[in-house]
């Protein structure tokens, strides 16, 4: 009798042991990560931020592991690309109003939307592990409707400051007429000089035609997902004003691995994200070639103010991260073709669903964060 008891509970064992499955998780995909950029990550939100591309990746690999992502291959539009947690912000408008909206075009282009919408609530969880996903959804969700909601007070004060700064150069940057050095600056040679002028010259930029350049350096930012290309700082006399040009490198947008469509050139892609993130745009965000480079032409007013979490309080960044969600259902509402079936599939996603797809991004990139950082 115990011989066939130890054979049944042999048995059981086997049995629990073949059923047994690892716990879900994406599946990575070959990246080459830079030495620089991971250095600069302090964190796997920071690390989230800098690397665009390796996300949609991810996306495009592991689509049968996401219950609720999946599901919006089809409804496509203009994607911001990069919508981390800190790249939106306040920018002046052409008729001196302050817009919250996105801060960064690179990466924009055509893509299902939702993946800006999972990109968004992975960098809000990694920097907030407590940050309630339902509720950024459900603000995304109001953006989408146009609903009209009341801007949070945090918001409020950033819009206060941005319009005290408004569309003027920042005096801690700019000093006698001169852009202020410091250590990530260098000088540029006169032909390089010579070609900056002659190809701003060709833009329709809305300045003075006998606007003057005062000063030009260049720049190579460390981290973020711009790191390591190149910039020039660019300072300008124009109807006796002084406005800071920023020239900034451009490459293939990171949304290319699940690009819907064809990937436009900069100047088209630019067109198609300012029409969908501002209302009254500047003539001078535009694009030119230097040196072969693809390089976006945007203002550097001292009344555009970008998004810095650790400056506020976790109650208010609740409220910012909830915001930014809410703009970004804006953005998306303004290029979606089939708005209302979106909206009604937004309203109806699982949050279960919706709480496993980003604990699977999150887990992923925490981990990824650590190995690069040890090694292993």
């Amino acid at each position: 009798m115990k011989k066939y008891r130890l054979i049944s509970q042999s048995l059981i064992l086997l049995l629990s042991l073949s059923t047994y499955s690892k716990p879900a998780q994406l599946q990575d995909v070959p990246y080459v990560f830079d030495q620089q950029k991971n250095q600069a990550a302090a964190d796997s939100f920071h690390f989230l931020r800098s690397y665009v591309d390796y996300f949609y990746l991810l996306i495009s690999k592991n689509q049968s592991q996401l219950k609720v992502f999946n599901q919006f291959q089809k409804i496509t539009g203009t994607c911001v690309g990069d919508a981390h947690a800190e790249n939106f912000g306040l920018l002046i408008q052409k008729d001196q109003t302050s817009q919250f909206t996105m801060n960064d075009m690179d990466d924009s282009g055509p893509c299902p939307v939702a993946y800006d919408l999972y990109r968004l609530l992975s960098s809000s969880r990694l920097y907030n592990k407590d940050i309630k996903i339902d509720a950024l959804v459900s603000s995304y969700h109001d953006g989408l409707k146009n609903k009209s909601i009341q801007v949070p007070k945090s918001i409020q004060k950033m819009i206060t400051e941005s319009q005290k700064k408004g569309a003027t150069v920042n005096p801690k940057k700019i000093v006698k007429n001169l852009i202020v050095r410091d250590s990530s600056l260098q000088e540029i040679s006169s032909d390089d000089f010579k070609t900056i002028e002659i190809a701003l010259r060709s833009q329709q930029l809305g300045l003075d035609s006998n606007f003057k350049i005062l000063d030009i350096v260049s720049t190579h930012k460390v981290g973020g997902g711009s790191g390591g290309l190149l910039r020039y700082e660019v300072l300008i006399s124009s109807k006796n004003q002084l406005i800071q040009l920023e020239l900034k490198e451009e490459v293939k947008p990171s949304v290319y691995p699940v690009a819907t469509g064809s990937i436009d050139n900069l100047q088209k892609r630019l067109s198609a994200a300012i029409l969908a993130e501002q209302k009254n745009p500047f003539l001078i965000y535009s694009s030119v070639v230097i040196n072969s480079k693809n390089m976006l032409i945007r203002p550097r007013f001292h009344g555009n103010i970008g998004v810095t979490l650790s400056d506020n309080s976790i109650q208010d960044n609740l409220e910012i991260l909830n915001y930014e969600a809410y703009t970004l259902g804006q953005i998306h509402s303004r290029s979606v073709k089939d708005l209302d079936l979106y909206q009604k599939m937004i309203k109806s996603v699982s949050s279960k669903d919706l709480e496993s797809d980003v604990q699977l991004m999150t887990d992923l990139f925490k981990t990824k964060f650590k190995q690069v950082k040890t090694g292993n």
